[in-house]
């Protein structure tokens, strides 16, 4: 992602969740969003205090859950950044800058997400 552009969001998975109308978000639907992106963030977080070189299988692990949470809920770019880190396709020195990548990508996913979808109540 690019300062110059929205980072890539999967707008057909979202709506087959979230609806046609992004002024009425069924409530119920709009909690669970709310609840995804406070878990996404402590997830973050978790991620953030592995060690990459001796926690590979349990940064895996949280990584993937955490991409397919993401992604059942259209937030592709992050995905595909979460990806890497699932399959352990770095080096470890550069483990923190991608899981920040990831995180600054989701931060700006959630912000277009919740301009698109004012009903979700997201700030």
């Amino acid at each position: 992602m690019s300062a110059t552009h929205e980072p890539a969001f999967d707008w057909s998975q979202a709506a087959s969740l979230l609806g046609d109308d992004p002024n009425a978000v069924d409530q119920e639907m709009s909690a669970i969003v709310r609840e995804l992106v406070e878990g996404a963030e402590v997830q973050f977080q978790e991620l953030k205090l592995k060690n990459a070189e001796t926690d590979r299988q349990a940064i895996s692990a949280l990584a993937h859950g955490l991409r397919g949470c993401l992604l059942n809920f259209g937030f592709t770019e992050v995905g595909g950044l979460l990806f890497h880190v699932e399959k352990g396709t770095y080096l470890a020195g550069e483990y923190l800058d991608r899981i920040n990548e990831a995180q600054a990508v989701f931060v700006a996913s959630q912000k277009v997400l919740a301009a698109r979808y004012p009903s979700l109540g997201l700030t």
